[in-house]
């Protein structure tokens, strides 16, 4: 008896102790403690969606505007915190993926850079790798002028029906008295050498300067021999203008760039444009201007025209000039967040999309490679994007987050993949339709 006796007392004790627990955890939930979770009142700086506008109705969809530079903008007095930038979590998801080792189809990469192409072992290594990742084609950004790009289409002979040089743009001496006739003396020479097109860098826009310190920009006078030399030989332009948009924001831990790593060594600001660079529309305007000024040059744009943040107005400048197209080379961190409207963007302008890397031949198929393929081919979900810089620690340089995958009709895949390249570099159907037989 005693012994029951000392069991119940054990019961009732326990059932107390349980009562009192739960209460205080439900007025921990209800603010009642300041140490919950759940009871802590979020701080006036936290981030909130913003609101729509009183004139859009109940149901209907809207944009929201960029944010201003001052609410990115760090508090006074705040320095960076580093060069540490954490690594990526490992997902504790079990979600499907699809096993793919190789592109769909033969994919011409229209953004690689392999200035390392220079002889023929360098050749046949870069061969190897694309026939083992499923590339069809690249066409190397890095040809450069004069000897060094003579020295490129020489050890590149045998592979020209695989890699397609282009010669480098260089505004060197653009402020010298006959320069425009110069560099476009040079393009006409590289071309009925066997160059297939030309590369911009983003230097040309916001770094590149006139005597006055003011920047240059696509629509200057002095590069529309340039653009026209271009149209008379039928040769893309493969063209970089403007930069990711958080470049042109405070550094800050507001920044996702800062966030994902970019300018974390103190007093590091390299690349970024907030106080001294040109604003993106000032670009982007000399950009139309550009295009509108020389209806018969063909112009891709790379990163998808730097537009990747804002689809309304990228849809816009594609359907304002037939001369631009845009590849999507390292967009792919971007455009993965937001599945499944980029896919109903690239299936509308399917013909407009080329495939692109930014990347180069010391890119391993798994860490690189296989993520564009899973992007475009699958609905795999929550996958590491292939990332285009990295930091110390490993984390991807322009997005830590991960992304998926839109899964792409072969009949957009084929356009994106190859077809839309051939447009601009005929010369690689016999070598693509002879893949393409081999599959």
């Amino acid at each position: 008896m005693r012994r029951w006796s000392l069991i119940l007392l054990l019961v009732i004790v326990a059932s107390v102790a349980f009562a009192v627990s739960f209460q205080a955890s439900q007025s921990r939930g209800r603010g009642g403690s300041p140490q919950g979770w759940t009871g802590t009142p979020p701080s006036p700086d936290a981030p909130l969606e913003p609101k729509a506008p009183a004139t859009v109705k109940e149901g209907e969809t809207w944009v929201p505007p960029l944010p201003a530079m001052e609410l990115v903008a760090p508090p006074v007095g705040w320095v960076t915190s580093g060069p540490d930038v954490p690594p990526m979590p490992l997902t504790l998801l079990r979600l499907p993926r699809t096993k793919i080792t190789r592109a769909r189809f033969p994919a011409i990469d229209f953004h690689l850079h392999a200035s390392e192409l220079t002889n023929v072992a360098a050749y046949q290594s870069l061969i190897t790798l694309m026939d083992s990742v499923g590339m069809g084609a690249i066409a190397n950004m890095n040809g450069g002028t004069g000897q060094a790009l003579d020295a490129a289409l020489k050890a590149g002979e045998a592979y020209r029906d695989r890699v397609a040089t282009f010669i480098t743009f260089s505004a060197d001496g653009i402020n010298e008295p006959g320069w425009s006739q110069r560099f476009a003396a040079e393009m006409e020479r590289a071309f009925k050498a066997g160059v297939l097109g030309m590369k911009v860098h983003k230097t040309l826009g916001q770094s590149v300067r006139n005597p006055d310190g003011s920047f240059i920009q696509a629509d200057d006078p002095r590069l529309d021999p340039i653009w026209e030399m271009a149209a008379r030989y039928a040769k893309p332009i493969m063209i970089h203008m403007s930069d990711s948009i958080g470049r042109f924001y405070p550094i800050g831990p507001k920044n996702e760039r800062y966030e994902a790593g970019l300018w974390r060594r103190p007093g590091d600001i390299s690349e970024n444009l907030y106080r001294d660079g040109p604003r993106p529309d000032v670009i982007e305007k000399a950009r139309e201007n550009m295009h509108r000024k020389h209806p018969k040059t063909h112009f891709v744009n790379a990163h998808m025209a730097m537009l990747y943040y804002d689809p309304q107005k990228l849809a816009a400048f594609l359907d304002t000039y037939p001369n631009a197209d845009v590849e999507i080379s390292a967009t792919l961190q971007d455009l993965g967040r937001a599945p499944r409207l980029w896919r109903e963007f690239l299936i509308k302008y399917q013909d407009r999309v080329l495939m692109g890397s930014d990347g180069n031949p010391s890119r391993g198929a798994e860490e690189f490679w296989i993520p564009h393929w899973r992007y475009l081919e699958t609905y795999d979900e929550y996958f590491y994007h292939p990332a285009q810089i990295r930091t110390p620690g490993g984390s991807p340089g322009h997005g830590r987050w991960n992304i998926s995958g839109i899964g792409l009709p072969d009949q957009v895949l084929r356009k994106i993949y190859y077809q839309n390249a051939l447009r601009h570099l005929p010369s690689l159907r016999p070598s693509i339709e002879k893949q393409l037989a081999a599959r």
